[in-house]
């Protein structure tokens, strides 16, 4: 490397800066608001005191398994305990996006060729888009300090905090900086990022399940604070540590840049069959050519999740009692209602759920990228019509989202069953929990249809409403808000409080009939609107 291999990087990172003007002030303020919610919601149960509440938190098996035994009791502590996982994600997704945004992405649309005509060094772009996801942490690492500075927490454990979540985004920049490398194409380079997510998660899982403080939280980003101690003995040698495992993925990435031409991937992508298949004759069958790689790694990382949360749930409920506020949510003994085997797997599942949500937003906007690639024109410009072309993307979405659910319901219910000893009624009952939550993602999927067919420029909207329910669910949690506010969320319709047996059928037919109205409209909006082109 030379130092005119970087020439033109600053321009570049003001040129960033000024693409990501709206972007990034969203990045990094929301993990602030999240570990303000955290705050809020403790706060408000405190009403015994914080120590008390943390007590009874840290003592409950099922808790302490999704979350790990708790570090410090007092506000920053409980910060820390149950808002780390949730800024890291957030992290982890703002810094992968933007590292890919602003490589991949600019290859596949031109813009980096025509930036390499001036004078740019072969390394400046990838500089930049890394120093990038580099401010973004360490601005969004510093309001989370000064955040808890002001909650009443040491400047020491504040900033170890801040400094231990800047790490981690640092990471996922690097994995997002790696997955670029690899293949030619910008959703391959998310679905590798995304995968390292989802291991970290079930990673961060397995720890905690360890008692939290096992051999991969040296591994796992989502339990860093496990090693750094924030507020709890502030361990902050160890970011020398994290900092250097974070360059791994960095390093690789710039040696593998060497190594390929601008628009390639290191690993090049298999030629085409010299004829089609004679089922390769519709859109649908392209549609699920096109869908078919990202579902095949969401299946493999879902079926992993839940296979760990039912195999440890059976042995987890007989472990000892649960606290007081789990039981109580939602004004019902649910836990006693639903069986203390079936808490833990139900709130996993209920997790898969807005993981699967998640999938169906991604897979539908999947017809954004075909379009702004020229590729959906191409096609309408043939004998395919807008709705037929639209329909398949959306009917491969709705399925295959579908099929990710009734996966988890097959393999947790034969997990679960498997490791209680009673697998008739494991199975059945773990496969409806999982197949009630179809209704709520399918909403997902037809508002973001809907927002694709009218107005496919704020296709984002669709994950602010996704973020939107998940903090309706916490609020909920902390009791700021009651349940006819929770019922803004279709996902409330098939809540973990609610048991399975008692599940109303008639609300999760309703929201079919609403996400089919949503698409329908969507589809109208498509057939009479223009449609984007490369040029």
């Amino acid at each position: 490397m030379r130092i005119s291999d970087f020439l033109g990087t600053g321009t570049l990172i003001r040129l960033f800066l000024r693409r990501d003007r709206y972007l990034l002030p969203l990045w990094m303020f929301l993990p602030v608001i999240l570990g303000l919610i955290v705050a809020v919601t403790f706060t408000a149960m405190a009403d015994k005191g914080m120590q008390s509440v943390l007590a009874e938190f840290d003592k409950d098996p099922l808790v302490s398994a999704v979350l790990g035994p708790v570090m410090s009791f007092d506000l920053s502590g409980a910060i820390v305990w149950r808002g780390t996982s949730q800024m890291a994600l957030v992290l982890g997704i703002g810094s992968l996006l933007t590292v890919i945004r602003h490589t991949r992405r600019d290859e596949e649309t031109g813009r980096s060729e025509l930036i390499r005509a001036y004078a740019v060094g072969p390394y400046a772009n990838l500089t930049a888009a890394l120093l990038l996801a580099v401010i973004l942490n360490i601005s969004s690492g510093a309001l989370i300090a000064l955040s808890n500075i002001a909650l009443g927490g040491t400047a020491a454990g504040s900033f170890l905090l801040g400094g231990t979540m800047s790490v981690v985004g640092c990471f996922f920049a690097g994995i997002g900086a790696l997955g670029v490398q690899l293949r030619e194409n910008s959703g391959t380079a998310r679905g590798i990022g995304v995968a390292v997510l989802g291991l970290g998660i079930v990673m961060m899982v397995l720890n905690n399940l360890g008692g939290g403080y096992t051999l991969l939280r040296w591994i796992t980003p989502m339990a860093w604070q496990r090693v750094t101690k924030p507020f709890a003995g502030n361990h902050g040698w160890s970011l020398i540590y994290f900092a250097a495992f974070a360059a791994i993925p960095v390093v690789i990435a710039y040696v593998l840049s060497a190594r390929r031409d601008l628009g390639a991937g290191v690993l090049l992508a298999r030629p085409g069959l010299p004829e089609a298949a004679p089922n390769f004759s519709s859109p649908l069958a392209l549609a699920w050519r096109l869908h078919k790689r990202s579902f095949i790694g969401w299946l493999a990382g879902t079926v992993l999740y839940i296979v760990v949360f039912s195999a440890f749930s059976p042995g987890l409920s007989k472990s000892g009692g649960i606290s007081g506020w789990l039981s109580g949510l939602g004004g019902t003994d649910w836990t006693d209602e639903a069986g203390l085997g079936y808490v833990f797997i139900s709130i996993g599942i209920y997790l898969v759920s807005l993981f699967v949500a998640a999938y169906a937003i991604t897979a539908v906007l999947r017809m954004k990228k075909e379009e702004n690639e020229g590729r959906a024109e191409m096609l309408v410009d043939k004998q395919v019509s807008r709705i037929r072309w639209m329909s398949s993307h959306l009917i491969a979405a709705a399925l295959c989202s579908a099929a990710l659910l009734m996966a988890t319901g097959i393999s947790g219910g034969l997990a679960y069953g498997l490791a209680a000893g009673d697998l008739s009624n494991g199975f059945w009952r773990i496969f409806g929990m999982n197949v009630s939550k179809i209704s709520p993602v399918w909403i997902l999927l037809g508002i973001t249809a809907l927002l694709y067919g009218l107005w496919p420029r704020i296709t984002a909207l669709s994950w602010v409403v996704w973020a939107s329910f998940g903090i309706l669910e916490l609020v909920w949690e902390a009791q700021v808000i009651d349940w006819s506010l929770m019922r803004i969320s279709p996902f409330s319709y098939a809540h973990y409080t609610i048991d399975i047996t008692n599940l109303p059928l008639l609300p999760l037919l309703g929201l079919l009939c609403l996400s089919a109205i949503l698409t329908g409209i969507g589809l109208i909006g498509f057939r009479n609107r223009d449609i984007s082109t490369k040029a």
